[in-house]
């Protein structure tokens, strides 16, 4: 070989590794430039459902603390009412007093939902165990549960996250699936927390979209990936669906 094809064979070689190099380094931006768009945008939107979460709080408390108080003052004065009155007043004042007893069960049923309390309180596991008491009395749906006999102690946001979730899916169990039982199972390992709800109702084909692909399982998927996790949606062997919630568990020692 001459100097001078050695010469361009080396410039080449050069060339080629110089256009590598330019190459790595443009992907490594790019995909550092990913990340943190990524990262960015998880922390806007754990901020939108943080307050979010905030002014359900406020507008629950003010139910509790000021309406609630105000129906159990007027049923109170109708009581005091009633003491004077005449037979047939009595008995209008008792179906008064009773629209309002069934108004108090709403707004306390209402301000629950708005912000779950009993999750801060007790715990992940005894508040899904309480809410899938609430669909039984409210809805008729028998929720059979597999859960951990004792309580987990998750981050806050991955347990209210992983509650709304579960609501979210019994309620579209009620709505969607035609049936009056479903399966909720919650497994913490390797720190990462598993939540499934399952019904053998109508189901679905997978790719045939779902009029109840809506709003709904759109907050559920921004709640998990929000949480740092992932929700899937499967069909059931057999027949029926599978919500399934895959979350870092954060669990404290």
């Amino acid at each position: 070989m001459h100097h001078s094809d050695l010469t361009i064979w080396t410039l080449f070689v050069a060339a080629g590794l110089s256009v590598a190099i330019v190459l790595g380094a443009f992907v490594t931006a790019l995909v550092i430039s990913q990340r943190r768009r990524i990262a960015v945008e998880r922390a806007h939107s754990q901020r939108l459902l943080a307050a979010q979460e905030e002014e359900r709080s406020r507008v629950a408390r003010e139910l509790h603390d000021d309406a609630l108080q105000r129906v159990a003052v007027i049923r109170h004065e109708l009581e005091q009412i009633a003491l004077k009155a005449s037979p047939d007043a009595v008995r209008r004042i008792n179906g008064v007093s009773g629209e309002l007893e069934d108004l108090g069960t709403v707004l306390r049923t209402a301000a629950h939902q708005l912000h779950p309390s009993v999750v801060e309180k007790a715990g992940l596991v005894r508040a899904l165990g309480a809410l899938a008491d609430e669909f039984g009395r409210t809805t008729g749906l028998e929720v059979q549960l597999a859960l951990p006999a004792a309580d987990l102690r998750v981050a806050p946001g991955v347990g209210i996250a992983a509650y709304r979730i579960a609501q979210e899916a019994l309620r579209n169990v009620v709505r969607h699936a035609g049936v009056t039982q479903a399966d909720l199972a919650l497994e913490v390992r390797d720190g990462t927390l598993t939540l499934s709800i399952a019904d053998a109702g109508k189901g679905f084909a997978a790719d045939v979209p779902r009029p109840e692909d809506g709003l709904g399982l759109i907050a559920m998927g921004q709640r998990a990936v929000t949480a740092g996790g992932r929700l899937t949606v499967t069909p059931r062997p057999g027949g029926g669906t599978v919500v399934t919630a895959t979350l870092p568990s954060g669990e404290s020692p």
